[in-house]
């Protein structure tokens, strides 16, 4: 327990404590609210503008997987606390993944990649993510913490190396001041990856500066039956930042494949209705001499298809195969055709949310 440790008398310290690099955290019971909270102290005054900064960005956001702040306390000599969530577990490090099917792990990813987009869209850049710096609570939600070193996406600007090796990208490796942008998360977000699937990481990544990756180095774990994953993954950890995906881009592949076949869509011609999904992936529309068509579902959209004479979709003529959005309107027959002689297919997409 830490000894020098004098917070509100709500507060009270309990035996478990942990130390980490700049930082002590104490686990204390919220006398108020009768619940475990983590309070973070600096170990040491020079490094008050790290917890400053953690302060400044936790404050910022609001996601399910970043843990959150419950309060700002001061203890000896006006040092500022953190009092945050508690997360109950060992952190990612020592995560046992042996259990895990190939979708607990892609839905393992998907939870990292919302956390992340949840955070560079409130303008964030972590920085140092690494499997140490995330837990899964009770409810199996994955929380990142642990934002020492976060800067704001307009300020993203340091003096030397800051990081951890094996996990930090390539460019914050350069000498002198450097300047710095949301692909270094992206580039962590590879890196964690491999290390979860692999129980290590290659030497390219323990390379100071890292190396290129070797191809296959995804091969033979839980994404193999999932190439366009492993692209994107082989992409997070590209030695140059421009060539790696947004962390959106990655979540949005993620989700797809997490969502396969669970779609569901109506469509009503009249007083006929049609649901179009896994176990009917094909409905055909006709109407005499005017237009057909055909709606096809693939596992992950929708889309028109053979589409012959006057078919138009939201009053735009239909030539080809296109793709249709979670909306809309299929009319057959050209508006200058009288009201009895055109007809109409309404289209609605059902907005399935991934299970975790």
């Amino acid at each position: 327990m830490m000894t020098d440790l004098s917070l509100p008398d709500r507060y009270e310290p309990k035996d478990n404590s942990a130390s980490g690099g700049f930082s002590n955290v104490q686990i204390c019971l919220d006398t108020h609210l009768q619940r475990d909270v983590a309070v973070k102290t600096i170990k040491d005054a020079s490094e008050s503008k790290r917890i400053q900064d953690e302060i400044k960005a936790l404050m910022q956001l609001r996601s399910k997987h970043v843990v959150q702040v419950f309060d700002i306390a001061n203890y000896v000599n006006d040092k500022t606390a953190i009092v945050m969530e508690y997360i109950t577990g060992s952190d990612l490090f020592k995560y046992n993944l042996s259990a895990f099917s190939p979708e607990d792990f892609l839905k393992l990813l998907w939870q990292l990649s919302s956390g992340i987009t949840d955070i560079h869209a409130a303008g964030i850049i972590h920085r140092d993510l690494k499997p140490n710096n995330m837990k899964i609570d009770d409810e199996g939600i994955l929380k990142i913490f642990d934002f020492g070193l976060s800067r704001n996406s307009e300020d993203a600007s340091t003096v030397g190396f800051k990081g951890t090796i094996g996990f930090a990208a390539p460019e914050q490796f350069t000498n002198g001041h450097l300047q710095f942008s949301e692909a270094v998360d992206v580039y962590a977000f590879g890196a964690i990856a491999l290390f979860l699937l692999t129980n290590d990481l290659p030497d390219e990544l323990k390379s100071i500066p890292p190396e290129e990756l070797l191809e296959g180095a995804f091969d033979n774990t839980l994404v193999d039956q999932y190439p366009k994953i492993k692209e994107y993954l082989v992409r997070c950890l590209s030695i140059d930042p421009a060539d790696r995906p947004k962390i959106s881009e990655v979540h949005e592949q993620l989700t797809k494949f997490l969502l396969y076949n669970e779609h569901q869509a109506l469509a009503v011609a009249g007083v006929t209705s049609h649901v179009i999904d896994k176990n009917k992936k094909k409905v055909s529309v006709k109407s005499d001499k005017i237009g057909a068509f055909a709606i096809e579902y693939d596992g992950f959209e929708f889309r028109l298809v053979n589409p012959q004479g006057e078919v138009f979709l939201n009053n735009s003529k239909v030539s080809g195969t296109v793709t249709l959005p979670g909306s809309c309107v299929v009319a057959l027959g050209a508006s200058y055709r009288p009201h009895n002689e055109r007809s109409y297919v309404t289209f609605d997409i059902s907005n399935p949310e991934v299970s975790l």
